[in-house]
């Protein structure tokens, strides 16, 4: 039996008049239809928006007949926000970064598989160890907000809604630039990159991960992460290593000539005062 859904709406722009007629539901006339669940729309707020939409409401297909969406690729929360974004354009993203971590085996089904196969590459203690780290960072608050937010790009990449993607993507930088270097997850953001790419193809996200990757490169190669990383070759792992061990040369050289200089222009400013005090005095 279909419900109507408005749960978990916690708006930030609850005070705008499209928020309040998305919470009220007053004269709608089209319906997202998602795992039972049903969310009521306005064709006049969603059509102009979204050309798809917009095409199957307009046409002869079933849904334009009975007014009903099927979105039941998608889950009721996706739905919800995606919903909420057409009134709003934001979405709550509170309840991804404060949900429950789910089960590893239930999170990432392809772990056992991308395991066994990095075994054939690499040593047996090696991808144990890799796919131990992958099972970790599937339970990863941040692992989770990052691939909800990827969902999102990937419904407004669907349905056509060019700013929800632009949005969403936004979310994603915004979560990986304001990241500590000594974070737990930085070091699995191969895994982040691969399992986020894998839901939703775009250009600028590939650009976002591959400059998170590059500045934490040191501790993704310590960590031997990218080592089973379907993202890199062989031959481009040696590369980055070759890279990373010329940065952290060319940064060790830098701090040292850096340090020396400083302690040069002290005894400079030590030597200029005392010159200065021996100096004779001028009287006029």
């Amino acid at each position: 039996m279909s419900r109507t859904s408005n749960a978990g709406v916690s708006d930030p722009a609850t005070g705008s008049w499209l928020a309040q007629m998305m919470l009220s539901e007053e004269y709608c006339d089209l319906c997202f239809s998602c795992d039972g669940e049903i969310f009521k729309v306005h064709k006049v707020v969603v059509c102009p928006q979204s050309s798809v939409i917009r095409d199957a409401v307009s046409t002869d297909f079933l849904e334009s007949e009975i007014g009903v969406l099927d979105m039941d690729a998608y889950t009721p929360e996706l739905v919800q926000r995606f919903r909420q974004f057409l009134y709003t354009k934001v979405y709550d993203a509170t309840d991804i970064e404060d949900g429950v971590a789910l089960p590893a085996d239930d999170a990432t089904a392809d772990i056992g598989s991308s395991a066994a196969n990095s075994a054939m590459s690499t040593s047996r203690e090696s991808s144990k160890k890799s796919s131990l780290n992958r099972e970790a960072m599937a339970q990863d608050p941040i692992y989770r907000t990052i691939l909800d937010h990827a969902s999102m790009m990937e419904i407004g990449d669907y349905y056509d809604v060019p700013e929800l993607v632009k949005f969403a993507r936004a979310q994603i930088s915004d979560a990986l630039a304001g990241a500590s270097a000594d974070a737990p997850w930085v070091a699995g953001l191969p895994y982040i990159a691969e399992d986020a790419l894998d839901i939703i193809s775009d250009d600028d996200l590939e650009r976002t991960f591959a400059t998170a990757v590059s500045e934490n490169i040191g501790t993704i190669i310590a960590m031997r992460t990218l080592k089973v990383s379907p993202l890199v070759t062989s031959f481009c792992l040696e590369v980055l290593k070759k890279c990373s061990t010329t940065n952290r040369v060319l940064s060790e050289e830098l701090l040292s000539k850096t340090k020396a200089l400083d302690e040069l222009c002290m005894k400079h400013k030590v030597a200029l005062d005392e010159i200065q005090q021996l100096s004779p005095r001028r009287e006029y």
